[in-house]
């Protein structure tokens, strides 16, 4: 558009910003998530004459929310003018959800791209046809297999090579087993030992150098086949690709509000999906299609993918609606969106809510509420954020938290033995996933201050860690220290990052890092219990098995407590669980001290005396109950209590924190000594 633009065009992203030099006539780029924390304080975008939103087709859950919101301004602002664009989403309806607003084709130049079908691959490779795709056998439940057929998939790939058109091949897969998979068939065969083809993975937990190495131009003579998942159906574009292989199948996660635990799945994708990847041949000359299923499946698909609102947790997304309408119902307010979830399940995301302190009764924002809601992450991450604070050891949940969202680790997937071994190392005897992100990350940080480049590169190597993810995570870290200043429980924000701060006093006592983490993260709880039943009926005492409130689970093989089968503790902490092939996955976890299970979680207790001993439980759950002596349950009620005026008070008014401070230090001494100098295994009269 010309350098005289210059300074009036700008961008801003999550971590970083560069707005126009001079604001009248400017520019600004921007991810919908800005716009989101825009609108906020600006709901009606006065001083704003236009909005465009770049693939509405992609339905994610922060675009959803953003149209709802931009309908809401158009109302306030007449002047205001929306510009939605999509090359395959539902046109018609975008228009008659903005009150029948006219829709513009604007048409593109592509060279042609033929399509071939499972039939007609099989039948030029000289193969037999598949038995004929029935619909309606799929509609009775009689479903096929999802999951492709990797033998096919290689084989058609190369097919291509030997004979198709000279030009790149994309490959779309449902995930990064199926991409391994298929480059390890294709590498053991003998057509390609020669080095005339570059086989390269791309997923998005590649390192940004090995994504990139997909935009490579081969050597003259060589063919470049990109193996990848839907990222290249919109982010990526490579302009040099002529052939797509696509099976039809894309990762799908699922989200079950009952059990509350995500299941990824291996689904069909939509017609627009098709369109998506057949539009990536033909940039540069004539390309072509391979989609390996039948014709017949094209026309049983849904026309477009289900949208992200209707199958992921929608906590996050009812704390945004409290802040955009706080006097709206959950299930008013999301009503309002173009594809509204159901009832059930934003009532469910709201008892959520309720039952972590972040709304009350009334689904209004408590006053931790107010301060998970600065904290742009999920809820339960945004609590341990708040708690950090309170408890003094803001630096190491930052760090939590911020590789719950970006694994600091260099392609994980790609290197999961190595890193496991890495793990263990930093674990020691700490059974955490957390200690093991904190001791990373903090390492990494007194290195970037104390030591030279070659240390740096030493320690980078030696722990196998991504020097762009600790970039990325550094730049949440400084982000959440903003979030804790705008949340007025750090005087500065840049005190959240000096370890001699007052809110980093208790930054180095591990036990209360778990115990701060299980207050954040409860309900997450699994109960370690020692003996297991086996299907055939035999008893085996020394074998272990794990429970949570929604039922058995196992321990992710990323995770150090993976295999363990003594524990220090017969509790673990945890945040991400995913259901694949029926069992239940928890990708992360730590041990948790009996004592933070009472004294830290905010839930009601019930008590029955029996004799000189108590029995305490966490109300409405079976896996947290102990006996103890009535001297010993009552001491330990009156500091649960002294805890909870504390986080009150503080919360209720930041400035307490301040006039408080030396009372607080006390109480805060007295529950790391509890937690340092008491057994967590003592189990003597508990409870099963």
């Amino acid at each position: 558009m010309g350098p005289a633009l210059k300074h009036s065009v700008g961008y801003q992203v999550r971590l970083e910003s560069r707005p126009p030099d001079q604001s009248g006539g400017a520019l600004l780029f921007l991810t919908v998530g800005v716009l989101l924390r825009k609108l906020q304080s600006n709901p009606s975008l006065k001083g704003i004459s236009h909005v465009v939103v770049d693939e509405v087709h992609e339905r994610d859950i922060n675009t959803d929310l953003l149209l709802a919101l931009l309908r809401s301004s158009l109302e306030e602002n007449p002047d205001l003018r929306v510009v939605l664009m999509s090359a395959t989403g539902d046109k018609q309806r975008l228009a008659q959800y903005f009150g029948g607003c006219p829709v513009i084709k604007v048409p593109g130049f592509m060279h042609p791209v033929r399509d071939m079908y499972l039939e007609d691959v099989l039948t030029e490779m000289g193969r037999p046809l598949p038995v004929p795709y029935d619909a309606e056998r799929d509609k009775r439940g009689g479903r096929e297999e999802n999951a492709p057929d990797l033998d096919l998939v290689a084989d058609v790939i190369e097919h291509i090579d030997k004979r198709g058109e000279p030009g790149a091949v994309l490959c779309f897969l449902p995930g990064w087993q199926d991409i391994k998979a298929v480059q390890e068939k294709l590498e053991k065969r003998r057509h390609f030992s020669s080095g005339s083809q570059m086989i390269l993975p791309l997923h998005s937990s590649l390192s940004v150098a090995d994504q990139q190495a997909v935009f490579q131009r081969p050597q003259v003579g060589q063919r470049k086949i990109v193996l990848t998942t839907n990222i290249a159906e919109t982010s990526v574009t490579i302009d040099d690709i002529v052939h797509v292989v696509d099976t039809g199948t894309h990762k799908e996660q699922n989200y079950d509000p009952l059990t509350k635990v995500s299941c990824l799945d291996t689904v069909w994708i939509s017609r627009s999906n098709v369109t998506q990847r057949k539009g990536r041949a033909g940039r540069c000359q004539p390309g072509q299609s391979y989609h390996l299923f039948p014709q017949r499946k094209l026309e049983s698909m849904s026309q477009f993918p289900v949208p992200e609102i209707l199958r992921t947790p929608l906590e996050s997304l009812v704390v945004q609606a409290k802040i955009h309408s706080p006097n709206l119902k959950a299930v008013d307010f999301l009503s309002q969106v173009l594809d509204s979830p159901d009832r059930e399940a934003v009532k469910a995301a709201v008892q959520n809510l309720q039952d972590i302190g972040v709304l009350d009764k009334t689904e209004t924002l408590t006053p931790l509420g107010e301060r998970v809601a600065c904290m742009p992450c999920d809820p339960r991450l945004g609590k341990v954020l708040v708690l950090s604070a309170m408890f003094r050891c803001v630096l190491p949940m930052m760090c939590v938290a911020a590789c719950l969202t970006r694994d600091p680790f260099h392609n994980s997937l790609q290197n999961r033995a190595e890193i496991n071994k890495v793990k263990a190392e930093l674990s020691g005897s700490s059974y955490s996933d957390y200690l093991v992100f904190i001791r990373a990350v903090l390492g990494w940080r007194r290195l970037q201050h104390a030591g030279d480049g070659e240390d740096r590169a030493e320690y980078l190597d030696r722990l196998s860690l991504s020097r762009f993810s600790l970039r990325f995570i550094k730049g949440l870290i400084s982000q959440f220290s903003t979030n804790l200043y705008e949340a007025e429980l750090v005087p500065h924000a840049n005190a959240c990052q000096r370890d001699a701060s007052l809110c980093n006093e208790r930054s180095n006592e591990e036990e209360l890092l778990k115990a701060v983490l299980l207050a954040g993260l409860y309900p997450n709880l699994i109960q370690v219990k020692k003996g297991v039943v086996t299907k055939g009926g035999r008893f085996r005492p020394d074998r272990t098995s794990l429970r949570t409130f929604s039922g058995p689970v196992q321990l992710h093989r990323s995770s150090v407590n993976r295999g363990k089968e003594e524990f220090p503790s017969r509790w673990l902490t945890f945040f991400t669980a995913v259901k694949s092939n029926g069992i239940v996955f928890v990708r992360d976890s730590s041990t948790v001290h009996p004592l933070a299970l009472l004294l830290l979680t905010d839930c009601d207790i019930t008590e029955i005396v029996r004799s000189d001993e108590v029995e305490v439980s966490l109300h409405g759950h079976s896996l947290v109950r102990c006996m103890l002596p009535v001297e010993t349950w009552e001491l330990l009620w009156e500091l649960r209590t002294s805890i909870q005026t504390m986080l009150y008070r503080n919360l209720k008014d930041p400035n307490n924190a301040i006039a408080n401070a030396a009372q607080d230090g006390r109480l805060i001494s007295l529950l790391v000594e509890l937690l340092n100098n008491t057994d967590s295994n003592h189990s003597d009269g508990e409870v099963d």
